[in-house]
């Protein structure tokens, strides 16, 4: 009877599901899994850390940052908070530190990811004149966390839990937990997206030279038929970690001013855009205004200066700078760091490509802000060959369901170009399941909605599963010649089941996407950006962009460079998986592991080490 009444309810959820569109979490981390080796921290000793312990990854990406850390299971990033409580969140969740869905993940709670410190100097203080500590010198824990965040909730059943280890015992003590919830009943219970957790020290046992503590979660995967369910869920967010003496209940931040928000770009509709098809249009494409949230957490006044600056990074030309600004903020205030006006152009001497760096930053003079990393937001605005209203980062997937569903995404050029190609960011399903074939399609304008169909392609499949994580390239049989104005490209699915695309949860492009499953076009009711890019202009691969090395000398040098055509060219790298060459437009070329090789043309080349790795090559 239980077995009918199981397949009534899936025949019912199945039916609801027909014809719609849904939103479903990732099964995996791409970043994580395309970048795991490069990203995991090498470093076999635990340090040792002294009070006061102010622990913000504002500035970090990928795993926990070794400094504090000694496992390798959350995720630091700055695209799962939901209003973040500052920028940079460290995620907890159902995915190993691959990226993947933990082997012994099952329908009921298990052992999922864990965020253990380094070792603490509780039984001293070190400030001053160093002394002993006791619980009465006031030791206060403390972090801000949400659940959910812009993931899948945690189920009632799921948890989060906090740790502190007992060196007498050898042994971890629960301090504190919260079993799982939706962020909606999160924010209905508190007022706000985030809570700040007091945790008094008050047992001698962990007043010790090694004190640790650790963070960990119980994550559960959804017990459905459905392959997409089948995902990572269970996101717990943490942030702002504070240890330190003479605090008191009320005592919950440090003294600190910090971003709360984040801004992808100052273009109006996208994230990035063709350079020729910015110029064609260049002031009714750069934004008018825009607002990043700050706090002062701090109980004084604080004057706050303001300051952006904006570089071509060809290097062409004085950087934008303009006059700083300063305000007075209030105590435990909510402000934004706003321009009503931009009056700036992006400009530089190149008629194909450009790139610029922008940075935004706050300070202050009047408190003692300890906690930098979180005071700047950089970002770059890229001008290659591609639209793109969305960051490259994935948060959930995008998916219509019913047979012959249509979806189409909208774009619009300035001046007649030509599409070359589209990029599709497609999720993984369950390994279990293969994809369906599509139809790729692209549509004319009539009032507002996708039109004509002038070019379509039968028959295509996504990339293999072994390969999610990633754009997928599909170069049009015959390029297609568009006058200005608006279009559209998208897909027909030939199945029921769905296609997963990247839904970029951070970006806000929902007016641009359309869906069709039974003869009408409708606008997503999902806030955010597919991860779909149409390709213009001369070539049908996406520009590739070398990041900008932080460190102040490469690990890897390549040289002669500049160099003369059939010149030997060197690779001098400690190891080396292979390389792979492409020219200026990402066309790929040739791919090896020898140290050295010849190139007999000359131009512009791009070369790319392990796979992670990008580095400029001028040939003469």
């Amino acid at each position: 009877m239980k077995k009918i009444i199981n397949f009534i309810l899936l025949l019912i959820f199945y039916t609801t599901l027909i014809s719609q569109e849904f939103i479903v979490p990732l099964n995996y981390n791409p970043h994580l899994i395309n970048n795991h080796s490069k990203n995991e921290s090498k470093n076999t000793t635990i340090n040792t850390l002294n009070l006061p312990i102010k622990i913000d990854v504002a500035d970090y990406f990928g795993y926990p940052p070794s400094e504090y850390f000694t496992d390798s299971t959350a995720f630091c990033n700055n695209e799962f908070g939901f209003y973040p409580f500052t920028i940079g969140v460290i995620t907890l969740d159902a995915l190993d530190k691959n990226g993947q869905i933990y082997e012994h993940a099952q329908y009921t709670p298990f052992p999922a990811d864990t965020l253990t410190s380094c070792y603490i100097r509780l039984d001293s203080f070190f400030v001053g004149i160093p002394h002993s500590l006791h619980i009465s010198d006031s030791l206060y824990f403390s972090f801000a966390f949400q659940p959910q965040g812009l993931s899948d909730a945690p189920e009632t059943n799921d948890s989060l839990i906090l740790e502190f280890y007992d060196n007498e015992n050898d042994m971890w003590e629960k301090v504190w937990a919260c079993q799982g919830t939706s962020l909606q009943n999160f924010i209905d219970s508190f007022g706000k997206p985030w809570k700040v957790i007091m945790i008094p020290i008050k047992d001698d046992k962990f007043l010790t030279s090694q004190f640790r503590f650790r963070f960990r979660n119980l994550a559960s995967i959804a017990n459905n038929q459905i392959p997409n369910w089948n995902s990572n869920g269970d996101i717990w967010n943490i942030d702002y970690i504070y240890i330190n003496k003479n605090r008191h209940w009320h005592d919950t931040l440090p003294v600190d001013i910090a971003f709360r928000g984040q801004i992808y770009s100052l273009l109006k509709k996208y994230v990035s855009m063709p350079w020729k098809q910015f110029l064609a249009n260049a002031d009714e494409e750069m934004i008018t205004n825009f607002s990043i949230p700050y706090t002062n957490f701090s109980d004084q006044t604080c004057n706050i200066t303001e300051y952006i600056e904006i570089i071509d990074l060809a290097n062409v030309g004085a950087p934008y700078q303009p006059s700083l600004s300063a305000l007075n903020v209030p105590p435990y205030t909510d402000t934004v760091f706003t321009r009503f006006t931009l009056p700036y152009t992006f400009n530089t001497i190149s008629d194909s490509t450009a790139e610029f760096k922008i940075t935004f930053a706050i300070n202050t003079a009047t408190i003692p802000d300890t906690l930098n990393q979180n005071d700047t937001i950089k970002i770059y605005q890229r001008f290659y060959n591609y639209y793109a209203y969305d960051n490259g980062f994935p948060t959930a997937g995008y998916c219509l369901s019913g047979y012959d569903a249509k979806l189409a995404y909208k774009f619009e050029l300035n001046v007649p170009d030509t599409i070359r190609s589209i990029e599709i960011f497609f999720n993984s399903l369950s390994s279990f399941i293969d994809y369906n074939y599509f139809r790729l399609i692209i549509w004319d304008d009539i009032n507002g909605k996708p039109g004509n169909i002038i070019y379509q392609e039968e028959k295509l499949l996504p990339q293999h599963y072994e390969d999610l994580g990633k754009f997928y390239n599909f170069i049009l049989n015959e390029p297609v010649a568009l006058p200005s104005g608006v279009f559209y490209v998208g897909f027909m699915q030939y199945q029921s089941s769905s296609l997963n695309i990247g839904f970029d949860g951070n970006n806000d492009a929902h007016n641009n996407i359309f869906y069709n499953v039974d003869g009408i076009w409708r606008n997503s009711q999902y806030s955010g950006a597919l991860m779909i890019r149409p390709i213009v202009g001369n070539s049908p691969y996406p520009y590739i962009y070398v990041p900008e090395h932080l460190n102040n000398k490469p690990k890897i040098n390549i040289y002669p460079n500049p160099a003369y055509t059939n010149s030997t060219i060197y690779i001098d790298a400690p190891f080396i998986d292979y390389w792979e060459l492409y020219d200026v437009n990402g066309k790929f070329i040739t791919k090896s592991k020898d140290h050295s090789f010849n190139i007999n043309q000359p131009g512009f080349y791009i070369i790319k080490i392990n796979g992670n790795e990008f580095f400029k090559l001028i040939i003469y």
